[in-house]
Formats: C-alpha cells, sequence, structure tokens
C-alpha cells in the first residue's frame, strides 16, 4: 500500500513517542539516523534539468536550474534561475528574502502572512519579501557564497569564496569580498563581446566538443564560431 506523505509523517511521529516511552535506548538509536532526514534534497515549484547534478542536503524552492550545472552539498536556494554550465560550490544561499528598513519594525509578524515569527498581527502582505534572481550561464561560484535577493549575475561570471553579492555583476567579471567587488575581467572587451554572441552554452551537445577542444585556445574558438 501507497501512503500519502502526511500519513507517512504520523505514523513517524507515533513510532517515535512510541520507542521514547517505552523502549528508550532504541529511541535513542532511531534519533542518530534520523539525519538521514534531513541531507535529503527537498526541491518544492522548481524546473531543474535531469542534466543537472544537486548534491544533499539542498533545498531549493520555486527556481529553475539548467543544463550540466552542478551545486554542491548544503545549498539552500529561493526564487533562483541559474543558467547551464554553472558551478556552484558548497553552502551557498541565495534569495532569502528582505526586511524594510523603513518601518517601525523590521519584524514580519507586522507585514506578513508568512508566520515566520511564529505569529502575524496583519492582515495583508504588506511588502514584497522575495525579489527574483538571475544567474547566468558558466558561472563560477566559491563556497561559502551569498546571493542577495534582486541580483543579476552576468554569463561567465566568477565569485570568490565567501562573498556576499549584494549588487550585478557583470559578464565575466570575477568578484570577491563583503561588501562584493570586481577585480578583474576575465578577458578583453572584444572576446567578452563575442563570447556572448557566440553563446556556446546553448550549442547541442554533439557541438560541445568544440569547447573541449579549444578549450585553451579562445581566439580560435571565436574565429572558428564568429559569425559577425
Amino acid at each position: 500500500m501507497d501512503f500519502n506523505p502526511a500519513y507517512k509523517n504520523r505514523i513517524k511521529r507515533f513510532f517515535r513517542f512510541f520507542l521514547k516511552y517505552t523502549y528508550p535506548t532504541l529511541y535513542r538509536l532511531e534519533l542518530k539516523h534520523t539525519h538521514l532526514d534531513y541531507i535529503q534534497s527537498k526541491t518544492i515549484g522548481s524546473k531543474i534539468s535531469p542534466k543537472a547534478n544537486i548534491s544533499g542536503p539542498a533545498q531549493i524552492n520555486d527556481s529553475e536550474i539548467g543544463d550540466y550545472t552542478y551545486i554542491s552539498i548544503n545549498s539552500r536556494i529561493l526564487s533562483t534561475k541559474i543558467g547551464k554550465f554553472c558551478s556552484i560550490g558548497p553552502n551557498f544561499f541565495c534569495g532569502w528574502g528582505v526586511h524594510p528598513t523603513n518601518t517601525l519594525s523590521t519584524s514580519p509578524a507586522f507585514y506578513s502572512l508568512k508566520n515566520q515569527a511564529g505569529i502575524t498581527f496583519s492582515k495583508t502582505d504588506k511588502v514584497i519579501e522575495n525579489l527574483p534572481i538571475e544567474i547566468g550561464n558558466d558561472v563560477f561560484i566559491g563556497m561559502n557564497v551569498t546571493v542577495l535577493d534582486g541580483v543579476k549575475i552576468g554569463n561567465g561570471a566568477i565569485i570568490g569564496a565567501g562573498a556576499i553579492v549584494s549588487k550585478d555583476i557583470p559578464p565575466y567579471a570575477v568578484a570577491v569580498g563583503s561588501p562584493i567587488q570586481i577585480i578583474k575581467y576575465r578577458f578583453e572587451p572584444t572576446i567578452i563581446e563575442k563570447l556572448l554572441k557566440i553563446k556556446w552554452w546553448d550549442f547541442e551537445e554533439k557541438d560541445l566538443q568544440n569547447v573541449e577542444a579549444f578549450l585553451f585556445d579562445i581566439e580560435g574558438f571565436i574565429t572558428k564560431h564568429d559569425k559577425s
């Protein structure tokens, strides 16, 4: 018999309650293994390419993740569109909402119906709490990075480990730190312009061998594929 998830959770809670007061030793042993509940990835309202690779634990809500992108362990992603061929390190936090700063209180108990504080005194949602985030294609993001709501990260950009991305990052920029700073660009402007026109990340899979073949010969790759 295939039980629905809510019924399964009720059975699990009853089982733990029974163990706790009847067989406390077994209860402690069972708790030791409940971490399995938390290392599983949870996805709600999201579109994830079957060619993407998500390492658990991860929580992905209302987001989109493109082909060949990998996301490392312990990621929390909300309201974010992530392109193709992105490489995202562990402990990635993205899109966890905003608090108003020009109000009497910053607590969502006074402006939100989501009950984040366990109670709400508001009859309506008074502010927009989540702004969409866009991460382009072929973006490399190091470990322990936080991306704030409403930010756009361009194609080919690199975000250094530990950064807090609080503003838009242009294509092929290398940005680090908190506050985030652009320290350089990966290529000269003319090369960046041509790569953005070629859009190799949209190649058919059979043509992606061209990227591998010219991996260290960017000018050769542009010569072969630039139609302008």
